[in-house]
């Protein structure tokens, strides 16, 4: 009767021992495809980099527009959203 009583709590141990087994480097796979968020081989920036500057670039020249033909009042508008822009650009990067 005390096998009965033994086989629940080596079955209750047995799963608890492969819950803390620990996955080693090796077993691990590489990705197939690698994000390339971070890393650019080929180019200088990666595509989320030139998004946000050509994004950037489009704010520059619509806010020196706005500020050479109507006046800095006007352009303020784009240029705090350029300020923000380079901020989050700051803070992602």
């Amino acid at each position: 009767m005390s096998t009965r009583q033994n086989r629940p709590d080596d079955d209750r141990l047995a799963r608890a021992r492969q819950a803390r087994q620990v996955i080693s480097g090796a077993d691990i796979r590489q990705p197939s495809t690698p994000s390339g968020v971070y890393v650019s081989s080929n180019t200088l920036f990666t595509q989320s980099q030139r998004t946000y500057l050509i994004a950037l670039g489009i704010l520059l020249v619509f806010g020196v527009l706005l500020w050479l033909i109507f006046s800095m009042s006007v352009a303020s508008v784009i240029f705090f959203l350029l300020s923000l822009t380079l901020i989050a650009g700051w803070l992602v990067f």
